[in-house]
């Protein structure tokens, strides 16, 4: 079977499309054929950076890719039996760009309802941004400010946000404006010399990791702390603090469950061909976001 292999940490452009041997079943296991994968800067940190993440996904070689959707085609004796031919979201840290995937998890495998396509499951990103909003639900701040509004994790995020009372203040580079305001059509965005003086407590949203650009929000505020999913090491930076998502299943369900309820709103920009995915890399790692990139079996 086809499948695209890293194999130094060279970059994006070392990846090679290798045929490997098929996942065979187990009776704890079913197999997936996969239909749809997600492009993710974890993807391009992994491959140049062998200390971006845990010592699993640092041993060579190694199928990429994290999570996709597709088809159950095979079923272990041990496993719900019911799975045969349903399309599922799959979490598989061993690999997902292979035209099949053994999952052997059944917390990692979540079928799909007729209303969510392998796209918009393959899209899903809302993990972080409800960790995020979780951050923002315990806290006292008067102010919220989002760096990276129009990113997928941002616009998801201020999706989850829609009844929040707290005044919302989206960052925006000036070439994402008008991108931005056709998806949030309700909310003021503002570069970040636009941004106004904010008084009382303030709380700075970062999703995009440039201390520049924070230290320049910090100065629009009389009282921020800032809290970032990208900058681990405190930069210097007012009550300081990094944060990050832990899988949680029954998230997952609920993500996807509002998908198909249309509460939750899918942001897709480009599929590309597998055959064409340092291509698609190179896309989400080089243009402004918008929308989530994803490679096509």
């Amino acid at each position: 079977m086809l499948a695209i292999m890293q194999t130094n940490f060279n970059g994006i452009d070392d990846l090679t499309a290798q045929s490997v041997s098929k996942p065979k079943l187990t009776a704890d296991s079913v197999i997936v054929k996969m239909n749809t994968v997600p492009v993710s800067p974890t993807d391009w940190k992994l491959e140049s950076d062998q200390h971006a993440t845990n010592e699993n996904l640092a041993q060579l070689p190694r199928i990429i890719g994290i999570q996709g959707a597709g088809l159950v085609v095979e079923v272990g004796e041990n496993r719900d039996q019911h799975l045969l031919n349903q399309r599922v979201l799959v979490i598989n840290p061993a690999g997902t760009y292979s035209e099949y995937v053994r999952s052997t998890n059944p917390d990692w495998l979540f079928p799909l309802p007729d209303a969510v396509s392998n796209e918009a499951a393959a899209a899903l990103s809302a993990s972080t941004a409800l960790t995020l909003k979780k951050f923002i639900d315990s806290s006292d701040a008067d102010n919220l400010i989002l760096t990276g509004a129009n990113s997928v994790i941002g616009l998801t995020l201020l999706q989850l946000l829609h009844g929040e009372s707290k005044p919302i203040y989206p960052v925006v580079t000036a070439e994402s404006l008008a991108y931005f305001n056709t998806q949030m059509p309700n909310l003021t965005a503002y570069t970040s010399d636009q941004l106004p003086k904010l008084t009382g407590k303030t709380l700075i949203l970062d999703t995009v990791g440039i201390v520049g650009l924070l230290e320049t929000l910090v100065t629009h505020t009389t009282n921020a702390s800032v809290t970032s999913i990208v900058i681990m090491k405190d930069p210097g930076l007012p009550n300081f603090k990094f944060i990050h998502d832990d899988f949680n299943a029954d998230d997952y369900r609920l993500f996807i469950q509002q998908l198909a309820t249309g509460e939750l709103k899918p942001l897709i920009n480009r599929t590309f061909p597998i055959a064409e995915t340092k291509k698609a890399q190179h896309f989400a790692k080089e243009t402004h976001s918008r929308g989530r990139v994803l490679v096509a079996f």
